[in-house]
């Protein structure tokens, strides 16, 4: 009677396989859970920013959101483009200046704004900050949540130096998660779902400016085709009070 002879390292072989495996298998659930849990981290001090609720109506037209009072404007309202890049840190000192202001005439009836948002910061990157805010804000706005575009669009600039080059489709998305978005809006915002509008809206909104104006930057408020008669463009509020 013969015994065979097997190879005294096959059973630790195999042993050795599957610890392996199992070593790797254990990684991959860790990196995950570091990446997942560092994404949330990103926007976790969005839930702890103050929500406004405002007076204001927000509504999508075409290449524009338009800004007035929820009742409707007065007959004599001053109406004025707003141009602004969501990457332009001007624009992000002007809505810090005279946002409380623009909402309080806006909510008064005084003044009706038409947001222009810009993109010519990306210079032509179809995946560049601007885009992508833009798109996200498209998706907010289509949501005819009027407070919701409101305390977005305050989060992109207020908090613009921490957003630029530095968020993802999945940031923005969780963001409006926290604002308390519809699942259709965070869906949007996670797939990029308006992208290609968004490059299609700041382009007719560039050229619009151009043709008004005969340059495109930002931030820009246009009146009757015409730049504001103002030294700063931070007292358009205070100009518009005045005349």
């Amino acid at each position: 009677m013969s015994n065979k002879v097997q190879n005294p390292n096959q059973g630790g072989s195999k042993a050795f396989l599957w610890a392996l495996v199992a070593v790797v298998v254990v990684a991959i659930v860790v990196v995950a859970y570091i990446v997942i849990n560092g994404q949330g981290a990103k926007t976790e001090f969005v839930a702890e920013r103050d929500y406004e609720n405002t007076s204001v109506s927000a509504t999508l037209d075409e290449d524009k959101i338009i800004l007035e009072a929820e009742d409707g404007a007065s007959d004599d309202a001053n109406l004025v483009q707003l141009y602004e890049d969501y990457s332009c840190n001007f624009c992000a000192i002007l809505a810090e200046n005279t946002d409380d202001d623009m909402r309080d005439e806006i909510e008064a009836g005084n003044l009706i704004v038409e947001v222009h948002s810009l993109n010519f910061l990306d210079q032509g990157n179809a995946e560049g900050h601007s885009t992508r805010s833009l798109a996200a804000v498209l998706s907010v706005a289509d949501s005819g949540d009027s407070d919701l575009y409101w305390n977005f669009r305050t989060l992109l600039l207020e908090e613009q130096d921490e957003l630029i080059n530095q968020w993802s489709n999945e940031d923005f998305a969780d963001a409006a998660s926290k604002m308390g978005a519809d699942d259709s809006v965070v869906n949007a915002i996670l797939n990029g779902d308006n992208v290609e509008r968004a490059i299609e809206v700041a382009t007719a909104n560039a050229e619009l400016l151009n043709q008004q104006t005969g340059s495109v930057s930002s931030p820009r408020v246009v009146q009757n085709g015409q730049d504001l008669p103002i030294e700063d463009i931070n007292q358009w509020i205070e100009y518009l009070r005045q005349n």
